[in-house]
């Protein structure tokens, strides 16, 4: 395991970190067989907002939530001590909470772009004492849909955003910060690493154009300091109910 010490500065720093080979083959391949049985028995029968398909033929897993209802052995993740740990130290704070468990798809030839956004212009976090922990599932690289994160840029606070129309990505950065001031850095991982970014880290993918996919489970983490803002979350459940009303049966 990384030093917490080296992990946290980066994170504080940077607004991200990865922490390589936390989790083995076999465990990974358990994730694989849990996220196959989600899509095969459990995402038809998901309503939007818990589930969403990229418009290609075939109609492919774009992304699922709190897939904890459904899969024990994803909902063990919430307790899994390394991940406790790791947040514990960025934070400096043991009551932490690992919230909910999420599954993003980018599947092969059909993965669809992410626009640039802020994870709190969906969450609502303040104090933003929040972050996204992504296990890599599949390879990343540069060509097949990979994370793209501006470095530092979580240090310049929430940023406008404005509906996207994106299915699963509501929202979207009116502006995008000078990469000259908050250089953008693609995310490579193999399966077994895990990345730590901020909610107010700026990020992006691309379209994956190989025959790879590029699965990733992601878990929603905050201190105990962080709550919500009610009122910044009215609007943004706003949006997403106009965009699904926009978008309704095609989710």
């Amino acid at each position: 395991m990384n030093d917490f010490a080296e992990i946290v500065g980066r994170y504080r720093e940077d607004g991200f970190a990865v922490v390589r080979g936390v989790y083995s083959p076999p465990e990974i391949s358990a994730f694989e067989h849990a996220i196959d049985r989600c899509v095969r028995d459990v995402a038809r029968k998901l309503e939007p907002g818990d589930i969403y398909f990229e418009d290609a033929p075939g109609r492919p897993m774009k992304s699922m939530f709190r897939l904890e209802r459904h899969e024990e052995s994803l909902a063990a993740m919430l307790t899994d001590p390394r991940l406790l740990d790791m947040a514990r130290a960025v934070y400096d704070d043991a009551g932490v909470v690992l919230e909910t468990v999420m599954c993003f798809g980018k599947p092969a030839r059909s993965g669809s772009v992410t626009p640039p956004h802020q994870d709190n212009a969906f969450q609502s976090w303040d104090p933003p004492e929040a972050m996204t922990v992504t296990i890599a599932v599949d390879a990343s690289t540069s060509d097949n849909g990979v994370l793209i994160c501006q470095r530092g840029s979580h240090k310049a606070g929430l940023l406008s955003h404005r509906p996207s129309g994106v299915m699963g990505f509501s929202q979207m950065l009116i502006d995008t910060p000078d990469t000259a001031e908050y250089p953008e850095e693609e995310i490579r991982m193999v399966p077994g690493d895990v990345f730590l970014h901020s909610v107010d880290t700026v990020h992006r993918s691309g379209a994956n154009h190989t025959d790879r996919s590029r699965r990733q489970l992601a878990i929603m983490c905050h201190s105990s300091r962080a709550k919500v803002d009610e009122q910044r979350q009215t609007r943004t459940q706003e949006i997403l109910r106009n965009l699904h009303a926009d978008n309704a049966g095609r989710s």
